[in-house]
């Protein structure tokens, strides 16, 4: 923690936490101190300040940053602002990176390594959960930095398979990193913690609110070259971070998905606009040919479930076999989409598991092997 971090604390609690009025002001004086000693005549000189903000700042105490210092001092919580080394230098890219960041863990080195945000649906499918955790663990197992969210569904998947492949995740908070938000995930956010980083903006004791996880949403763009959507619908949350990301500069990348899925009409939107369409890591790692891989690419286990060629099957049921994805489908679904009467159906069910294709889930479901 830099002397200054008091006064950045003081500026983010006086105006926000989000926003290009920081940024602004850093770039104008040659400390924070000195627009803090400047008081009231300064601030409106600054040409970046109006008078709702001139009368926050005035209304602010420092000894209220000085409070947050000490519980971020008791909890093991670092402060990083803007001139520290540490503070991550592709934040500042972005047009309005947080002053202060709250750090449990260390930074990675985002210079020298690649960073691959993972993003997506909380009611993530069986497809977009395995999509998440295999993409995510073979990336990081290359030596990419995995950055997420840390919800549920595809953001905690995202970080889980970075960790089992023993690489570096970094988690963004919308809330305070001590908040009692998602407690369920709170022993996953420690374990990234030790490798990596768990970041928020907010000051400890924040709560979530309706625009902190929107807010967060650029912090997690800002921190990585590129954005994967896994699952989206068409008013995912991870839409507003892949736009982030196309405006910050950031490559946007979308896991091609079912088109009868609603949790993949926005991920297919996305490919129609323009993104990266993505069917497995390759198709990222393979974008940024600069990028010196930390493993042997062919060492990488694809455990997405694909259809298999040169096999010897009754026409019925390689007409069910290509019906059948990665993703649990009920049978009465397979019926209509080849067109076949359900007693067919069964009849190729048995020969595609006979042949260890498929397999049974409850409810008369089935996928691929």
């Amino acid at each position: 923690m830099t002397n200054s971090a008091k006064y950045y604390i003081w500026l983010t609690l006086a105006l926000g936490f989000s926003g290009p009025k920081p940024k602004a002001i850093h770039s104008l004086y040659n400390s924070i101190e000195e627009f803090y000693n400047g008081g009231e005549a300064e601030w409106r000189l600054s040409g970046v300040l109006n008078n709702k903000d001139i009368s926050a700042l005035a209304s602010t105490k420092l000894s209220d940053a000085l409070e947050v210092i000490s519980s971020c001092n008791r909890l093991g919580i670092t402060v990083i602002t803007y001139d520290d080394p540490n503070y991550p230098g592709m934040l500042m890219e972005i047009a309005d990176p947080p002053a202060v960041l709250y750090v449990k863990g260390r930074i990675p080195d985002f210079v020298n390594n690649l960073s691959i945000a993972m993003v997506g649906t909380r009611n993530a499918t069986a497809y977009g959960k395995k999509t998440s955790h295999i993409i995510s663990a073979s990336l990081a197992k290359l030596g990419v930095i995995i950055v997420s969210g840390g919800a549920v569904g595809i953001d905690s998947l995202s970080h889980t398979g970075a960790l089992e492949a023993g690489g570096i995740t970094v988690c963004v908070l919308g809330c305070g990193i001590d908040f009692p938000y998602l407690t369920g995930q709170l022993s996953l956010r420690q374990e990234i913690s030790r490798t990596g980083a768990v970041i928020s903006e907010y000051p400890p004791g924040y709560p979530p609110g309706k625009y902190t996880f929107p807010e967060r949403n650029r912090i997690i763009s800002g921190l990585s070259r590129g954005v994967v959507v896994v699952e989206a619908g068409v008013k995912s949350g991870s839409l507003i971070t892949a736009r982030l990301a196309a405006e910050q500069g950031r490559d946007v990348f979308a896991v091609m998905g079912n088109i009868t899925s609603p949790y993949s009409q926005g991920t297919n939107a996305l490919i129609k606009d323009g993104a990266v369409p993505v069917t497995d890591y390759t198709d990222v790692i393979n974008y940024y040919p600069s990028f010196r891989v930390a493993a042997d690419p062919d060492d990488i286990i694809d455990e997405i479930p694909r259809h298999r060629t040169n096999i010897d099957l009754s026409p019925e049921a390689d007409k069910v076999y290509r019906a059948i994805g990665a993703d649990p489908i009920h049978i009465d679904t397979i019926a209509s989409s080849c067109g076949l009467p359900v007693s067919i159906v069964l009849q190729a069910i048995t020969e595609l598991e006979l042949e260890d294709l498929i397999k049974a889930e409850k409810g008369r479901m089935y996928q691929l092997l």
